[in-house]
């Protein structure tokens, strides 16, 4: 914390900030990090929420929110909340979105959010390709980039003949998991034909316009999850830029990052600014890769155009995230020399311990191995000490919500919003 105070005059305070999330993520912790980030320096943040009580909202840095049913999907109703949001607030407001299509929505709406809001402007399409596997395996292919082996079934009939010709395991993936109902799982390790035929059938009925990919696994044996963080300027130059090893996630394997360290990597920078220029890229981003240990090659699985969940795992010695860095930037205040600081560990608190006991029936982590692992955390997801609440909220919520889908209950989630309310703190 007095690190925080140090640097907050380095920040024009008179700022504020609003998260957007209209993904269906019930606890999404990359919101809370970016709440506790900036309303640790003295500025405003608000956010926007589907879900009238989702623990984000407990924080003691957040200074309101607006509790707002649309999905976003309406695009006349997106623009209509969000200019009421903008006259509510008054202010110079800078705009973060937390999940993929909140980013799409801000890029491709720019000229009638400017108005109201502040923000990166990506070129128009570029963030919709980028968070589209389908179009980014392509864009990868098209720039030399290295992807695992993908294939798009367009019929059961051309599953099936692929499925023949496969080897197992494979991860099944929706090309745009933001088109799918709630519920729906959108990334899956299938290790049998029939599984991926039956999972390819339960997509089918979602009546989704996205599309499916299965990828090829790398085999975890001698491989590693690398991650990618940074913030680049309007001329798609890093102003700061991090990577970090991916050590455990859920769903194992091919889930979120549950537990994760920064180790600086210039070969794995090096190819991430080259990807920069090729593409044009502004702003924050979050980018997934896996080090394929029978050739050392650097395979990109995601990339996520916008903040990534476990941001917080990176930070300067001078304080500086992946935010502060763009709030510096589109203040047009100069930025905070420092170094990335690395042997930091970021730890999704509750998700771990699944993903643990995951790791621990598949035989590849001792009960020592993960007490050793609990050891130096400098980061959680949801507890601190200094904000409490949203990490006993997340206690009490998960075990409800978990009940609750089991039974097939609504857990009366919805806020019931048609517009945007402001509730201060």
């Amino acid at each position: 914390m007095a690190m925080d105070w140090d640097i907050a005059t380095h920040f024009d305070r008179s700022v504020a900030v609003l998260v957007l999330n209209f993904g269906e993520y019930p606890f999404l912790h990359g919101t809370l990090g970016i709440i506790r980030s900036l309303g640790r320096l003295g500025i405003p943040v608000f956010a926007v929420q589907r879900y009238p009580s989702l623990p984000s909202g407990a924080s003691r840095y957040l200074s309101g929110r607006f509790l707002w049913e649309a999905d976003g999907r309406n695009t006349d109703q997106f623009l209509e909340g969000m200019a009421r949001i903008g006259k509510i607030l008054d202010r110079p407001t800078i705009l973060v979105p937390a999940d993929d299509f909140s980013a799409i929505l801000i890029a491709e709406n720019a000229d009638a959010l400017a108005p109201w809001f502040m923000f990166v402007r990506q070129p128009p399409t570029l963030p919709r390709t980028l968070a589209n596997k389908r179009s980014l395996y392509h864009l990868c292919r098209e720039l030399g980039v290295s992807c695992p082996p993908t294939v798009f079934p367009q019929t059961r009939e051309e599953l099936c003949e692929v499925a023949e010709r496969m080897r197992f395991p494979v991860v099944a993936k929706v090309t745009e998991p933001w088109l799918l109902p709630k519920g729906f799982k959108s990334v899956a390790i299938v290790t049998r034909r029939q599984d991926l035929i039956e999972y390819y059938d339960h997509f089918a009925q979602q009546q989704s316009i996205t599309t499916l990919m299965i990828q090829e696994m790398i085999s975890a044996s001698g491989s590693e999850d690398w991650i990618v963080h940074g913030y680049c300027d309007s001329d798609s130059k890093p102003i700061v830029l991090f990577t970090g090893v991916k050590l455990r996630s859920y769903p194992v394997f091919a889930g979120p990052t549950t537990l994760a360290r920064s180790v600086r990597n210039d070969a794995l920078q090096k190819q991430a600014i080259e990807l920069f220029s090729a593409i044009g890229y502004r702003g924050i981003m979050d980018i997934d890769f896996r080090r394929d240990g029978r050739g050392g090659c650097f395979n990109l699985l995601d990339f996520n155009p916008r903040v990534g969940a476990q941001f917080r795992l990176f930070s300067t010695d001078h304080g500086i995230d992946v935010v502060r860095a763009l709030h510096l930037d589109l203040t047009g205040r100069p930025a905070v020399d420092g170094q990335p600081v690395e042997g930091r560990t970021y730890m999704q608190d509750i998700q771990d311990v699944i993903a643990s006991y995951g790791c621990y029936r598949r035989g590849s982590l001792t009960v020592t191995d993960w007490l050793r692992s609990l050891r130096g955390v400098t980061e959680r997801a949801w507890y601190a000490a200094d904000d409490p609440f949203p990490f006993v909220l997340m206690c009490l919520r998960m075990p409800v919500r978990a009940v609750s889908r089991k039974l097939g209950l609504s857990n009366g989630e919805a806020t019931g919003e048609a517009q945007p309310r402001l509730i201060s703190r």
